[in-house]
């Protein structure tokens, strides 16, 4: 059986700006923090990759209807629940 890696959670992290990427990623455009969550754990690859999702996905490019199909491909793919 798998382990699942529990995600890390807004104010969990004592790094200030992992905690304000996650606040900004559960309350703001992306809605979702469990993926932020457990990338959260290695803190660099966080600040490093929000960024990115932010210019691909939060500013429009993909329409939303097609951004939640990639979540759900995504979670189907990985066989996790989402």
């Amino acid at each position: 059986m798998a382990t699942r890696i529990t995600p890390v959670r807004p104010g969990e992290s004592d790094d200030p700006e992992v905690n304000q990427l996650l606040t900004d990623g559960k309350e703001g455009w992306w809605q979702d923090n469990e993926m932020f969550g457990v990338i959260a754990r290695r803190p660099g690859l966080l600040k490093a990759i929000v960024p990115v999702f932010v210019e691909f996905f939060g500013k429009g490019i993909v329409e939303p209807y097609l951004l939640e199909m990639m979540r759900i491909k995504t979670g189907e793919i990985n066989r996790c629940t989402y």
